[in-house]
């Protein structure tokens, strides 16, 4: 299993190592173009974990050392889309080039893939680009950065100006895309009646007709045979932003009503969901399933639409799924601002951690973001991050790509303003069971305690970043302040050797010669 190769020190810094292409054999019924040999089971690091250590409980993501992780970073990268199947399809930035994720500590990567390229003829899956992927997964998992991998899709297929699906997989009924005005949202793309077609086509087959989605769930179960033993690999997200599911735009619009109602539920995308899990599960029995909601329910905000009685985890072992519904306040998205006293975010939390609940699993939104230069929008970060604080939830900012939306400038290394807003203490990995954390930005002080958990290893660690604190830290733990906290500045990691014992700790980390953490 991947946990016997996966080590339990997570480092915090992406650097360029030694690339060492990797692969799994078997080809789930289909044939392959190439394969590669297996990636070595040793590490730098001699203390490994075995991935026996299962999670307190189903709302948290464990690793390998049974450390609760939260998992927080950035999509990786929308650049990769392309604009046609023949693209490459990964990402502009370099493996080296991604260094500054360091700056802030962050520890997963959601990393887009694409049924058409791992299968851009039918029955065919290309491992040459698999190949690619692992490049960069192994890249991942020598800087201890988790890797979600999304099968990404927007507007279904390269053939109807959108991306995912590879172009034998599109029938739009012999109707042909045409391309939406000059300055007009993208998503508007989607009204096109080819589009529509082309997506009916997949989610609601005509009798007698190739049923698609089988296909992309075999894609998906190669993927998770392929990488079930990377240590980098921690999640598998079934789809991304699923729509149409319930019918084409006109059966849509109609469920609004019972939608915003909280009463529409949709047994065809709950099945291909659950068919997702057990896709995953033919190879991978330790990763996380991220299964997300109808994608427009998920904006306005209304209730998801997932029937969650009907959604299991067929793995030995208590469920490993993660609700992974996106966070795009709709007047951010667009670059309109956020305005005071907007509802949404406080509708988002209430339905979704509902949700998860429901489902017995995790809450992470694997994406949200907006341009920094629209009002409210230094406000709008940190509210996002206090309801992901205070719900124990994790997140993966949308997207890498310098500049714009990016964390960092055009340049790749700068700190945009959404990079600066978004740095905080934050915990990466808990050698216990969290009870709760707070980051205050005005005094930069963060808090957190958790309960201990005597079958746990490795070391409790948080993300510090880099620039936060020029003077130095201080680090109050129980009461008693540790005499040299382990902060390895250039990873934005601090490592806490805790007392082991049973019972409870409380945690205070503040700038050094502040009076923050005696209050």
């Amino acid at each position: 299993m991947k946990w016997k190769q996966r080590w339990c020190r997570w480092a915090g810094a992406v650097v360029l190592p030694a690339l060492v292409v990797a692969g799994c054999s078997g080809d789930g019924g289909k044939s392959s173009e190439s394969s590669s040999s297996a990636r070595s089971e040793t590490s730098d690091d001699p203390s490994t974990c075995d991935g026996s250590v299962e999670a307190p409980d189903t709302r948290f993501v464990v690793d390998a050392c049974g450390r609760v992780v939260f998992l927080r970073g950035v999509n990786v990268e929308g650049a990769s889309k392309g604009e046609t199947q023949a693209d490459p399809h990964l990402p502009s930035s370099s493996i080296g080039g991604q260094a500054a994720l360091g700056q802030w500590g962050w520890n997963v990567v959601r990393f887009l893939v694409f049924w058409g390229a791992i299968e851009p003829n039918d029955g065919t899956f290309d491992e040459k680009y698999l190949d690619g992927i692992e490049k960069w997964l192994d890249a991942y998992a020598d800087s201890g950065v988790h890797v979600v991998l999304d099968m990404h899709q927007d507007l279904y297929a390269w053939k109807v100006n959108g991306n995912g699906a590879p172009d034998w997989a599109v029938e739009t009924n012999g109707l042909e895309v045409k391309p939406i005005a000059d300055g007009m949202p993208w998503y508007l793309q989607g009204a096109d009646p080819a589009v529509q077609a082309a997506y009916q086509s997949f989610w609601n087959p005509p009798a007698g007709a190739r049923d698609f989605k089988v296909d992309y769930l075999e894609a998906l179960a190669h993927l998770a045979e392929r990488f079930a033993d990377h240590p980098a690999v921690i999640g598998y997200d079934v789809m991304n932003e699923p729509s149409f599911a319930n019918g084409d735009l006109a059966a849509t619009l109609a469920i609004q009503p019972h939608a915003a109602a909280g009463e529409f539920h949709n047994p065809n995308l709950t099945k291909f969901m659950q068919g997702g899990i057990d896709a995953v599960r033919t190879a991978d029995q330790d990763a996380w399933v991220m299964v997300a909601p109808t994608a427009l329910l998920n904006a306005f905000p209304y209730a998801g639409d997932l029937i969650g009685a009907d959604l299991r985890d067929p793995r030995s072992g208590p469920p490993r799924i993660a609700y992974a519904g996106h966070l795009y306040q709709p007047s951010v998205h667009d670059g309109a601002g956020y305005p005071e006293g907007d509802p949404y975010l406080a509708k988002w939390e209430q339905m979704r951690t509902a949700e998860a609940a429901e489902l017995k699993g995790s809450l992470w939104f694997g994406e949200w973001g907006g341009n920094p230069d629209q009002d409210g929008m230094e406000r709008y970060v940190h509210e996002v991050l206090s309801m992901s604080d205070r719900t124990m939830s994790g997140w993966a900012w949308w997207s890498w790509d310098p500049g714009g939306w990016s964390p960092v400038e055009a340049d790749g290394t700068t700190p945009s303003p959404n990079g600066r807003a978004l740095m905080r203490v934050q915990p990466r990995a808990v050698a216990g069971t969290p009870s709760g954390f707070a980051w205050d930005p005005a005094t930069k002080r963060f808090t957190m305690s958790w309960d201990e958990r005597d079958d746990v290893e490795g070391p409790t660690e948080l993300a510090v970043p880099v620039g936060l604190y020029p003077e130095g830290i201080e680090v109050v733990v129980d009461g008693k302040t540790v005499a040299d906290p382990q902060w390895e500045r250039d990873k934005g990691v601090v490592e806490l050797d805790v007392d082991r014992s049973p019972g409870s700790h409380e945690l205070c980390l503040a700038a050094a010669g502040s009076t923050a953490c005696q209050t």
